[in-house]
């Protein structure tokens, strides 16, 4: 794995990410739950779950507070990372993963396609100053994904139905806010209720 200079990283290829993911998430059991509930829904149970689940898996000595730390925050990076390594699961299900693809006029932090049901999820990774900031962070994540037009649809071809979180997060604390859209005709994306919700009761 590089570095670029803007900050960004890059897998050279899939055998790397394979060692790579294995090894940054190899303590973490039980994923396929909370992943498949990521890209299948409901949005709001995936946001209900996912602070208490990191809380849980993300090593403490690999983010901040911890001895020698230059900072009391966790790194974006270190996070998105993480996030990623667990993502890769998800591509024994035929999910397509990539990190910072273009999206519009800006770069989307992770963003996963299954062509077979036509369905995409887009990720969007704060770090917060504060742990009190971890809210509005997630909710500017999710602004920043319309602002910069992430849903452009040359950059989601034969997509139809999305999900979308804003994720900020301070040490072991995170939020989590998303929505469900669907593509319509006449109206362009169109936020509606979870599916998901339905089957889920």
């Amino acid at each position: 794995m590089t570095f670029k200079p803007s900050g960004k990283f890059k897998i050279p290829n899939r055998e790397v990410m394979s060692d790579w993911a294995s090894w940054i998430t190899g303590s973490v059991k039980n994923v396929t739950g909370i992943l498949n509930i990521c890209v299948l829904g409901p949005v709001n149970t995936f946001a209900a779950q996912w602070p208490d689940f990191m809380q849980q898996n993300l090593d403490p000595k690999a983010v901040a507070k911890a001895r020698g730390a230059l900072s009391s925050k966790t790194p974006e990076r270190i996070y998105q990372v993480f996030l990623l390594g667990l993502m890769y699961y998800l591509q024994s299900e035929g999910w397509e993963i990539s990190i910072e693809p273009r999206g519009g006029s800006g770069y989307i932090d992770i963003h996963l396609v299954s062509k077979e049901t036509k369905s995409a999820v887009l990720i969007e990774v704060k770090s917060s100053d504060k742990e009190e900031d971890i809210e509005r962070d997630s909710l500017a994540a999710l602004d920043q994904m319309e602002r910069k037009n992430y849903r452009n649809r040359y950059g989601l071809p034969g997509i139809r139905f999305l999900r979308e979180y804003g994720i900020a997060n301070y040490h072991l604390e995170s939020c989590v806010n998303g929505r469900y859209v669907e593509l319509d005709g006449q109206s362009g994306w169109v936020q509606k209720d979870d599916p998901a919700m339905k089957t889920s009761t």
